[in-house]
């Protein structure tokens, strides 16, 4: 939908509703009914729902959806039964005719008439003319005799189709596969695709002057782990074995010699087990390519000029669990680091960080997502490898809760910076900014023109955003141009802006608490004074003047420590619920919602726990249902933890949980701690000393 493209649904296991929950005809529909109502309103929800201009297509009736079983082999839409008796029927309008098999129309049997006005004996026209021959299918090849004389009769009467006797002969579950594969197939697919996905060449091509644009979507690695090939999407031209393109790395726009000439030594088109080379591939063709791979970390673009680049994808954004690892044997670790490039290039959310305490951080999903990482990094990319792994442990963050005031100088005094630190209470803007909404790349003008519009911002404000940060642009933090050009030399100050983007973007990403990103702060520079002199605003004074200003602006303004949550998604009977609710609470977590699943004796209950909480909490779960109820974690938003970080008197019992109003300052000490930062986090680093004592005299700051 971001992308303004059509979509096709298959609705997949419909064989689990006839023979695992023997659903009869009626209640299979109103369940297949209630899926697709679901999905639709799922996309009506979506917040490029506005945009999307193929909403009015998506429907059964216009061949959108799709019912299959890949268990037996057959797939069909609307159009297939539609299809299936025409043959029988001459005169009979296809199109028309498919249409009114879903939804409101009624079989009337006695006049062999489609009819809209629904009456007691009638049934729906899905029901009798789609359901009814498919359960009609299953039950004759279920109960058939070794010569098959039911399922034959029933095949030739209704499909005019014949199989070999010795077919019959098969075990069940054999049988029902040719028999559905026979008379129904999975042609509809390829129709479906071919008719309601738009071909790759009546696809706007991007404003580029280069003959070749490809999108490198990933890297797979080969069966034994020594190299790569790249899984690529042509947008525009050919590629051919043996040519000569240049390849760009994800970053190539914040580094532009990031990028490489390479020569393609094979084209494979993926299918399955088996990859099948090919001398050329042309638009629209998803392949495999090699030798490209050098470069690439996560994506790339793939090109003669750089005339248009791929913004890269941030994979990374959820990877809010992770663990320190160390080699059992010192030795190894040349080994490891291999095997962690291999392993970053490999999984597109995993990410590697090494610490200045020399700790090597793997950052994932969620615990099965590090699970495998880990387990390709011992077996896969390197040869039997014995690691030490750490405890599991979140991903911080910190924030502001109030505003503060701070004017910060040079040692000389020829630069200062007045800066206003304070939240951001706008959840829309933040995830405008984290999903590419509002870019700084943007013109000036129409970057304006929606801050003022769609998000309330003076005229002022709207036009003097500077830069976003962190680096993950998640809940991000912002820099605004404040000043007045009454009061400050404009014309110095833009000189200087790039050493002051860089110095707000190095303290945003690494906040002064426990030298994690610092999220939904906005930064305001009320005034500045640069110096005249070109030596006395480089970027060696400026960039620590503009860090210093935000960590003191930042550290006055009440600092938080933030959390990542995980949305917990369980199914379970409904005397599970209360196992649910007990085992987030004990976790701080708490259940949101439950629903009952139509169909079925289940419901789906939603909740909400702290990442650091969730650690063995699916098994917990299954352990205590005695397996009856299954769960799925994804991480959901950033949250306050309970307490004040920078404040000394709350208690920190040893060996002991800590009470809630101490998590804070729990988190943050242990933290620094584990990363080697010195002392405690203090405003006293970043001011003057007699203006921290006369701060702290006052009772200002703690």
């Amino acid at each position: 939908m971001k992308r303004d493209m059509s979509m096709t649904f298959v609705l997949n296991k419909i064989d689990r509703l006839i023979l695992e929950l023997r659903l009869p005809p009626l209640d299979t529909y109103l369940k297949l009914q209630y899926i697709v109502d679901d999905v639709l309103s799922f996309i009506e929800e979506n917040e490029f729902y506005s945009a999307y201009s193929h909403k009015f297509e998506m429907s059964p009736a216009s061949g959108h959806f799709l019912f299959a079983s890949a268990t037996y082999c057959f797939c069909f839409s609307l159009e297939t039964f539609g299809s299936l008796y025409a043959k029988n029927h001459e005169n009979l309008d296809v199109a028309d005719f498919s249409e009114k098999l879903w939804g409101d129309w009624y079989y009337d049997s006695t006049t062999n008439n489609l009819t809209s006005k629904p009456h007691q004996r009638l049934e729906r026209t899905f029901v009798k003319l789609v359901l009814g021959p498919v359960y009609k299918l299953f039950t004759a090849s279920l109960t058939s005799n070794s010569a098959g004389e039911s399922i034959a009769s029933l095949l030739w009467s209704n499909f005019g189709i014949q199989l070999d006797k010795s077919k019959y002969k098969q075990d069940v579950q054999i049988l029902l596969k040719d028999v559905f594969h026979t008379t129904i197939g999975t042609a509809s697919f390829v129709d479906s695709v071919s008719i309601c996905i738009v071909s790759p060449k009546k696809i706007p091509t991007r404003q580029t002057n280069s003959p070749i644009l490809t999108h490198i979507v990933k890297l797979i690695e080969h069966a034994d782990g020594s190299g790569f090939d790249s899984l690529v999407r042509i947008v525009k031209g050919t590629l051919t074995k043996g040519q000569k393109v240049t390849v760009y790395g994800d970053n190539y726009v914040e580094d532009d010699e990031n990028y490489r000439s390479e020569i393609i030594d094979a084209i494979l088109v993926p299918g399955g087990r088996y990859n099948f080379e090919v001398e050329e591939a042309g638009e629209g063709s998803i392949v495999l390519v090699k030798g490209i791979d050098s470069i690439i970390s996560k994506s790339g673009t793939l090109a003669l000029s750089d005339d248009y680049i791929f913004p890269s994808q941030s994979y990374s954004k959820n990877s809010v669990f992770k663990v320190a690892i160390e080699p059992f044997v010192p030795n190894d670790l040349p080994k490891m680091l291999d095997g962690l490039r291999k392993v970053s290039k490999s999984y597109l959310a995993c990410s590697v960080k090494v610490e200045d305490s020399g700790e090597h951080l793997v950052f994932g999903s969620g615990e099965l997502y590090l699970d495998c990482v880990l387990h390709d990094l011992r077996n896969f990319f390197t040869d039997d490898l014995e690691i030490k792994v750490s405890d599991p442990m979140p991903k911080f963050s910190e924030t502001c809760s109030e505003t503060s005031f701070t004017v910060i100088s040079t040692q000389s005094g020829e630069n200062s910076i007045s800066v206003i630190a304070e939240p951001v209470n706008d959840t829309k803007l933040s995830l405008a900014i984290e999903n590419g909404k509002i870019n700084l790349n943007e013109d000036i003008k129409t970057l304006s023109k929606k801050l003022r519009l769609e998000y309330g911002w003076d005229a002022l404000a709207s036009r003097s955003v500077w830069c976003f940060g962190p680096d993950d642009i998640q809940s991000p933090s912002i820099l605004l141009d404040d000043t007045l050009e009454a009061e400050t030399d404009k014309k110095l100050l833009y000189s200087a802006k790039p050493h002051i983007n860089l110095g707000f973007k190095w303290s945003v990403n690494e906040g002064p608490l426990c030298d994690e990103p610092i999220r939904n702060t906005k930064f305001k520079i009320l005034d500045a004074t640069i110096s005249g002199a070109e030596i006395s605003r480089g970027g060696a004074r400026l960039i620590p003047l503009s860090r210093k200003a935000c960590y003191t602006g930042f550290l006055t303004a009440s600092p938080r420590l933030m959390e990542p949550y995980y949305r917990v998604h369980g199914t379970c009977p409904h005397r599970a619920i209360a196992v649910f609710t007990a085992l987030l609470g004990k976790r701080r977590g708490y259940l949101e919602s439950e629903t009952p699943i139509p169909g079925t004796g289940l419901f789906q209950v939603v909740g909400l726990v702290p990442v650091i909480e969730a650690v063995g909490l699916e098994t917990e779960i299954r352990l205590n249902t005695q397996g009856q109820a299954m769960c799925f974690l994804v991480f959901d938003s950033w949250n306050i933890v309970p307490g004040d970080p920078l404040d000394e008197t709350v208690p920190l019992p040893t060996m002991k949980p800590v009470p809630d109003e101490s998590l804070a300052r729990d988190f943050v000490l242990k933290t620094r701690r584990r990363k080697g930062l010195s002392g405690e986090p203090s405003l006293q680093k970043y001011v003057d000393q007699d203006l921290y004592h006369s701060l702290k005299h006052n009772g200002l700051v703690p």
